[in-house]
Parts: C-alpha cells; structure tokens; sequence
C-alpha cells in the first residue's frame, strides 16, 4: 500500500482524518497506510492527543534536516560577513571622521563608511532575523 500512496498525500488527509471528516473510503485507506508505517501512526497518536491541529510535529527526513542544515550554514556565514563589514565599515567612518583626509573629497568619506555601514547592519539584521525564524 506505501508504494501506491505518497506519504506527502496521507500527511496532506491526517488532519481530516483526524477530525472524523472523510468518508469512510478514505478512513480506511488511511487506517491501512498507518498499519504500514509505524512513524506516521505515532505522529498520527500524538496529533489525536494534541488540543490543536497546530501543534502537530512533521516528521523530518534526513534530506529535510541536511537541506536545513544548509541553510543555517549559509545564513551563518552571511551572519558573520555582514557584522564584520558593518564594524569595520562603522570604525572606518569614525576613523574619517577623526582624522581627515587631505583631498578634496577627503570630507566625503565619513559619510560614504557611513553609509556603507548602514547598508551593512541593516543586512546583519535582515540575516539575524531570519536565523531567529
């Protein structure tokens, strides 16, 4: 029965199945699909017991986890990337300011490291806002 049926679909059933609202065709194809894999009929045993159809658990894969932990790497790195830019960008702009340059543009460059500097921090906190997420 797994063989013709995509888990995906019975996962796509469980919360009508779940609250008694399929026919009894699909009843019993799901009670049959459940009888064959003991993972899903756990998380079909703690979604029954849950208040609500929200906090039921997905089962995960191992190519869901190392999609996941992929991500997280990338974002880590863009993480560390931003918020090095941003305070060496910041540091610049006080160092400019500090101690001006001599060119005639030399007035400019507090405001240039500045802006770069915003750029920067507001993309650290894009990234560091969705690692929370």
């Amino acid at each position: 029965m797994n063989e013709k049926i995509p888990q995906h679909l019975i996962l796509d059933l469980l919360p009508l199945y779940l609250a008694d609202e399929v026919s009894d065709e699909t009843h019993n194809l799901i009670e049959g699909y459940l009888k064959t894999d003991p993972q899903l009929a756990i998380l079909a045993e703690l979604a029954n017991q849950s208040p609500t159809l929200q906090e039921i658990p997905a089962p995960l894969k191992k190519e869901n986890e190392m999609d996941a932990l992929k991500k997280v790497r990338k974002l880590m790195v863009q993480h560390n990337v931003f918020l090095a830019l941003a305070v060496i960008l910041t540091i610049m702009m006080g160092i400019a300011y500090i101690f001006p340059w001599d060119e005639p543009r030399g007035a400019q460059a507090p405001f240039v490291f500045g802006g770069l500097a915003v750029f920067f921090w507001v993309a650290f906190f894009w990234v560091n806002r969705k690692i929370s997420e």
